[in-house]
């Protein structure tokens, strides 16, 4: 449970409507917290009337600490639940709760290639990891393959990534072929030698890991997964 975890009072910096359903929140980081890219954090909003029975939800940075605020993404898609209506109300200097962080969906040691996949906004941790890599001047390869049916979150930033860092690989796809494709490839250049990080929707995620150790041949050792769960 969330009052189990330590707990942080903040404040909203800015809410940005990215396009289509995609929000971005920025966060004031409050005193004391710290966290590792890849981890996620759970958002209460005590200002609002949420009336799920869930009251807090889980997101993940798409930033790493030292970009000096919490920078959170969200899409509310046809039916927003009653917290993500009540978050896209939320106001510059508007109360928040952060409870964490969680998780250990983070970067190994950079002596090794990296190959992450996301769906949709499960691009979250994956950018924060990403950006983290690169600040370190890893040489090490990194391929990142997104796929999207529609909108593809923060696709400028990699792709200008891409162009001022020889070692980072874009793969932007559109449907299962395309991204099967993109997997397989991976596999075959870097086999077992590399770490898969995979984040999205379970379902997604699930699928992915399958081709992964059967098509792919990949190790289960070799997979790190990130379940975003539907809020």
């Amino acid at each position: 449970m969330a009052t189990d975890l330590p707990s942080y009072q903040s404040e909203v910096l800015s809410l940005t409507h990215v396009a289509n359903d995609y929000y971005e929140l920025k966060v004031k980081i409050p005193a004391g917290l710290h966290w590792q890219s890849g981890q996620y954090i759970r958002l209460g909003l005590p200002t609002k009337a949420v009336t799920d029975q869930k009251k807090v939800r889980a997101l993940s940075p798409a930033a790493p600490e030292e970009a000096g605020y919490l920078q959170l993404a969200t899409r509310t898609r046809q039916t927003p639940s009653s917290f993500k209506t009540q978050l896209l109300e939320l106001q510059p200097g508007e109360a928040v709760t952060i409870y964490g962080p969680l998780g250990n969906f983070t970067l190994p040691t950079l002596d090794h290639p990296l190959v992450m996949f996301a769906s949709g906004v499960g691009i979250t941790p994956l950018r924060a990891l990403i950006q983290d890599a690169l600040s370190q001047k890893t040489t090490t390869p990194i391929e990142l393959i997104f796929t999207a049916h529609d909108y593809h979150l923060y696709q400028a930033d990699f792709e200008a990534w891409a162009a001022q860092h020889a070692n980072f690989h874009l793969h932007i796809v559109k449907n299962r072929q395309a991204a099967q494709a993109a997997l397989l490839a991976t596999t075959q250049h870097y086999g077992n030698t590399a770490d898969y990080f995979l984040s999205g929707s379970e379902t997604v995620i699930d699928a992915v890991q399958t081709f992964l150790t059967t098509t792919g041949a990949i190790n289960a050792d070799q997979i790190h997964r990130d379940v975003l769960y539907g809020y």
